[in-house]
């Protein structure tokens, strides 16, 4: 079946559009796709799904599909639409592109000194002490335990201005925040009173899984290491910027429990927390460990081009994981000459090679996406052929191909000449288990032939799966042997041109982790733009001090790694940096940072596992003196 749809529509919502064209099929994708909001497919009551919407100038004309419509930046809003209704926003004179929810997940007392930040916090006249004072540190992850020491003033009031949870359903008295529809806001008040009560979780229904991710986060960038107990004693596991205001979110996790959250509730965190800061006349960093594979990899996605112009204020910065993706084996590129036939093989069911060994075969339940970008200077065509042997029809540009495979599977190929984001030709596939119970395990191959090759460049990514141990990966789909390029291996939206991008080295063995994805940026940007510790950090454990219902309790400190543990040194140096000039841009704030990184031996100009090299604080204050 051969279609064309409005340009205006990702891929992904084209699909959803075509499949309400049968109710069997909409009851498979929506079974199976994370951003649709709701599990009906009655004509009474049709299911809708979260996106994204670039317009010239306002908000789309009162009428326009869709519901609790959030500006995100200018010219860039949220909202949720039926998936009916869909082609009539996208006709809208005013929307320039609808972009789907894509689907996110996460990517002290050795580490801070690595970086020189515990430097900065003793007086260097004429340069004044810095603690992060008077700077807001924004925070994007899973589980704070605003009842650490850590996070509470000497006085016993809270470091926290205010924590959204966007996963919790309102009760009684409480409210998502102004100008938004989702989740539940608290203030410092509220924490206050939460504090106060024996039950503080009672009162601020934000409550952190023991060891939680954003709580270790917190305390690398801005823990004051307060919280002791004996194995760590008090005052000795300090963050970066051990004064910082704090404003923490936590994303909507409704979705598929293989993922975390999905961009449209991450674009709505980032806006807030720079909205907070603004209210608050503060300057702020945000610090965000959360990322995607799919995307074209060169900062024009509608999440980066968001981050982008907020950042265009003076006193605001983005730090970004660079992601954990290099082990992953999700990226191929090649270069074609006219005639020329590639075929990639994209292998599903497990098998794939991690640190530790080879992982067992498993379950592939859910939709393998990929996508292939290249200049639209050239003209390729693609089949799929699963492990059966059994293929599709060729689809050119400007063809949308739904093909059911005699086994079950389903696939979904959509090719676009020209990209309303970036002008380049992008092909989506995805595959998903139809009316099978698994996508069928082995080697489906991607056929692509240039028809006409004038650049001849093309890069393919697959898109982050359920990583589940349990399933031994298996729902990660990989690219086999040669066909994987170890470049280029960033997430997004670490590829934004304004925000810093971080790699893991360990300070131990000062080498770059194996896990660290690499640069660089698919239109040849440096990125990321430096590395910081991230391998056995240990930082502050959320329940530290509680009842592990074991007879124990749990350790005030705990060990992660990965480029989520990295990103946090660097937010923390740029809150440091920002109190000494409030005034700094993201451009500069960005520049100074990679100027002063400190490079190993053989890593200079630029490397992708390094960027620039290692992340140094006082070199950095002292070139922005």
């Amino acid at each position: 079946m051969v279609r064309q749809l409005n340009p205006a529509l990702d891929p992904r919502l084209r699909r959803l559009v075509l499949a309400q064209e049968d109710t069997a099929r909409l009851e498979n994708v929506t079974a199976q796709e994370i951003p649709v909001r709701d599990g009906a497919v009655a004509a009474e009551r049709p299911p809708s799904t979260r996106v994204l919407v670039r317009a010239s100038g306002q908000a789309p004309a009162e009428g326009a599909p869709g519901s609790s419509w959030t500006r995100i930046a200018e010219g860039i809003y949220a909202v949720d639409v039926p998936i009916s209704e869909l082609q009539t926003l996208a006709d809208d004179p005013q929307v320039q592109f609808v972009e789907a929810a894509r689907l996110m997940a996460p990517e002290l007392i050795t580490s801070v000194p690595a970086t020189r930040a515990e430097m900065l916090h003793v007086a260097a006249p004429p340069r004044p002490a810095l603690t992060g004072r008077g700077i807001i540190v924004g925070i994007i992850d899973f589980g704070l335990d605003f009842t650490l020491d850590d996070f509470i003033n000497p006085d016993g009031t809270t470091r926290v201005a205010f924590l959204w949870d966007q996963s919790l359903t309102p009760q009684a008295g409480e409210a998502p925040p102004a100008g938004f529809f989702r989740g539940v806001e608290y203030d410092a008040a509220a924490i206050d009173m939460a504090l106060s009560d024996p039950d503080p979780f009672s009162v601020v229904r934000h409550r952190p899984d023991p060891a939680s991710h954003g709580t270790h986060v917190a305390g690398t960038a801005a823990g004051s290491g307060r919280s002791g107990d004996a194995a760590f004693p008090a005052g000795d596991y300090v963050g970066v910027a051990p004064e910082a205001t704090i404003v923490f979110v936590q994303p909507d996790t409704s979705g598929d429990p293989g993922s975390f959250t999905d961009s449209v509730a991450v674009a709505e965190a980032i806006s807030y927390i720079y909205s907070k800061a603004a209210d608050l006349g503060l300057p702020c960093v945000i610090n965000m460990s959360l990322g995607q594979n799919g995307g074209s990899h060169d900062g024009e996605s509608v999440v980066e081009q968001a981050v982008d112009r907020l950042l265009e204020v003076p006193g605001r910065a983005f730090v970004h994981a660079a992601g954990n993706e290099h082990v992953w084996r999700g990226h191929a590129s090649g270069l074609l000459a006219t005639g020329d036939i590639r075929t990639l093989q994209w292998r599903t069911g497990g098998g794939i090679t991690l640190p530790g060994g080879t992982q067992p075969p498993g379950p592939d339940r859910t939709r393998n996406d990929l996508e292939i970008w290249y200049s639209p200077r050239d003209e390729l065509h693609v089949r799929l052929t699963d492990p059966a042997g059994e293929s599709t029809a060729v689809v050119a540009p400007g063809q949308t191909e739904v093909h059911d495979f005699p086994g079950g599977n389903s696939a979904f190929i959509d090719s676009e000449r020209f990209s309303p984001l970036n002008g380049d030709a992008r092909i989506f596939i995805a595959v998903d288990r139809g009316t099978a119970l698994r996508v069928a395990a082995g080697v489906w191959q991607v056929e692509i032939t240039a028809v006409r090759a004038r650049s001849g460049r093309f890069d393919a990514w697959i898109e982050r799966d359920a990583r589940d141990r349990a399933n031994n990966f298996a729902d990660q789909s990989f690219f086999v042997g040669t066909d994987f390029d170890p470049v280029m291996t960033l997430g997004t939206p670490a590829t934004t041109r304004q925000g810093i991008a971080v790699a893991n080295f360990s300070h131990v063995t000062v080498a770059p982790s194996a896990s660290s994805s690499r640069g660089r940026t698919r239109d040849g940007r440096d990125k990321p733009e430096v590395a910081a510790p991230g391998t056995n950090i240990l930082s502050s454990c959320a329940l530290g001090g509680r009842a592990d219902g074991a007879g124990g309790v749990h350790p005030m400190r705990t060990t992660m790694s990965g480029t989520s543990m990295a990103a946090p040194h660097v937010a923390g140096i740029i809150a440091l940096l920002l109190e000494m000039d409030p005034t700094l841009s993201a451009a500069q704030l960005r520049k100074a940072v990679l100027a002063s990184a400190d490079p190993p031996v053989g890593v200079l100009p630029f490397d992708p596992a390094w960027g620039y090299g290692r992340v140094d604080a006082v070199e950095a204050a002292r070139l922005l003196s």
